[in-house]
């Protein structure tokens, strides 16, 4: 009987290169996939987290307002005074609680920061919601 031999004697053969040359690029394919996602995922951290820092510094401030000043008109110059990042865009709407019943007092507006920024070029929004009350 004849038997033939699969594997060579005098050391690596080409089918050994050509299946260790394939497991390296999967691997290699997996593994830069995934710190391409990692690193992704952490930009879109890091600008969430500017995001939620300029709004809770606007709701913060706006805690401190005379309730009066509390209106629309502070969007013209929300940007500016805050020295957003280029790519932001900060902005308020005010409402009277009491919009619906005239009748009632007004002493509460709902102020809603929203903050919207773009990364990846998908566009992103944060929004915060607070009361102001006023204060006798």
């Amino acid at each position: 009987m004849n038997i033939k031999k699969t594997k060579s004697d005098k050391g690596i053969s080409i089918i050994d290169i050509i299946i260790a040359m394939m497991i390296l690029c999967m691997f290699v394919g997996v593994v830069g996939s995934l710190f391409y996602q990692i690193g992704l995922n952490s930009n879109l951290i890091k600008m969430n987290a500017v995001a939620v820092h300029y709004a809770v510094k606007l709701a913060e401030d706006i805690d401190v307002m005379p309730y009066e000043k509390i209106d629309n008109s502070l969007n013209a110059s929300l940007n500016t005074d805050y020295e957003v990042p280029e790519g932001f865009n900060m902005s308020i709407e005010v409402e009277k609680y009491n919009k619906d019943d005239p009748e009632k007092a007004d002493i509460i507006k709902i102020v809603t920061i929203n903050i919207n920024y773009s990364c990846y070029d998908q566009d992103r929004s944060y929004k915060i919601q607070k009361l102001k009350i006023r204060e006798y």
